[in-house]
């Protein structure tokens, strides 16, 4: 008697094994090989790609798992959240391939890839359940993966734009359940996943990070799922922020673009949604931009103001609170109108590092930033006096992504 469809087992293939290197303390090793099974709709046979503790004792027992972007392919670990954020606290981190358009099958050059099921799209096959197998065979005590990532007890699909897609789908058909603890999509359009999660469709939780420039008008918290949704939306960011110390090898010119972006705010948010599934510690309120008759309400610089769910104006990037320009979102965005101190009303440079430190800090208690990225933040702004932040990005970039003194000191 044949196996039904969509009940075969799924298998990850023998991988090649390259390690990575060591990060704080830990040393991990990088898996390459071929998830292959059958969907509900049909077989497949794609590319994997796990990064792990060499000794699987070693992970914190938390499981990423990111469909790449049809461009950037793992840009959540590579660009976004970045491997070191991760590795050093034993995350592990998951990317298969759900798509046969461009980067989404992971890896185009392993031969023999093919996915049978799911739906067609701009000549593409595409499977979104494929993503939720590849979750629920990495905690699976029979699965091959057990010898590789060791035992897992959560699961967090991520993705971006493009990449944050079959995540908010598999929420919307119910797949997500069972598969995911929680799912973090990041500059997302266009579901309603407060709607699935009251409806029962997805019964873990969600929180997404916007930047400024998405359409969140189906995502903006409605308080009908508080106990397992939160939205983010960072002021004066664009949909591709430059991610200043991290690569990306995309064809977009964003190096120099703005210094405003919604990595630090993402960083943050995570380990908050982390906190939240391990402890049931609730994250932040959910912001939103304030807005009136369907537009943005804009500060005397021109800048987006930010509030939370119940309307209370909260702190955005501390140089957008001080006004060093007007900063402008886009799918890559751009700034104009820099301020100098003196224009910014201060005495010297020092009385405006003064005043940067204090938004930062508000920033900061308000849990939009981490103390590491916040640190990196205030030594950026002191790097060239009497340059601002701002006016350092523009003129010292080099400097300014090497937080490097123009000066010697």
């Amino acid at each position: 008697m044949s196996t039904p469809p969509g009940e075969a087992e799924d298998r990850l293939g023998t991988p090649v094994a390259t390690p990575l290197g060591e990060f704080g303390g830990i040393r991990y090793v990088q898996y390459d090989g071929v998830f292959e099974g059958e969907t509900s709709t049909g077989r497949f046979r794609v590319p994997y790609r796990i990064s792990a503790p060499a000794d699987p004792h070693h992970n914190n027992g938390t499981a990423l798992v990111e469909p790449p972007h049809f461009v950037v392919g793992l840009g959540m670990l590579d660009v976004y959240l970045r491997r070191d954020f991760l590795f050093r606290q034993g995350f592990v981190h998951a990317g298969v391939g759900w798509s046969t358009l461009g980067n989404r099958i992971l890896d185009p050059s392993v031969p023999g890839t093919f996915i049978d099921g799911g739906f067609e799209e701009e000549g593409a096959r595409v499977d979104d359940e494929i993503i939720a197998d590849f979750s629920k065979a990495l905690s699976s005590r029979a699965s091959d993966a057990r010898p590789l990532v060791g035992t897992v007890h959560r699961r967090y699909g991520t993705g971006f734009s493009d990449s944050s897609y079959p995540l908010l789908r598999l929420v919307g058909s119910g797949d997500a359940t069972g598969a995911f603890d929680m799912v973090l999509p990041v500059t997302t359009e266009g579901f309603d996943p407060q709607a699935d999660i009251a409806a029962g469709r997805y019964k873990g939780k969600v929180l997404i990070v916007n930047s400024e420039a998405d359409d969140s008008t189906n995502l903006t918290d409605r308080g009908v799922a508080s106990k397992r949704y939160r939205f983010y939306v960072v002021a004066g960011s664009p949909h591709i922020p430059d991610p200043l110390d991290a690569p990306l090898n995309v064809p977009f010119p964003v190096r120099g673009s703005t210094p405003a972006g919604f990595v630090p705010a993402l960083r943050a948010h995570f380990l908050q949604g982390h906190a939240w599934v391990r402890k049931g510690s609730p994250p932040p309120t959910s912001t939103q931009l304030r807005t009136e008759g369907g537009s943005i309400v804009r500060d005397a610089n021109g800048n987006a103001i930010t509030e939370d769910r119940t309307g209370r104006r909260v702190p955005r990037l501390p140089f957008v609170e001080l006004g060093e320009a007007r900063y402008i979102a886009g799918f890559i965005g751009s700034y104009d109108n820099v301020r100098t101190v003196q224009q910014l009303g201060f005495s010297s440079h020092r009385a405006y590092l003064r005043a940067f430190a204090d938004k930062l800090r508000d920033y900061r208690r308000a849990g939009f930033i981490l103390p590491e990225d916040a640190d990196d933040m205030r030594r950026r702004a002191q790097l060239c006096p009497p340059s601002t932040f701002t006016e350092t990005y523009r003129d010292h970039y080099a400097r300014f992504m090497a937080i490097q003194p123009c000066t010697a000191r």
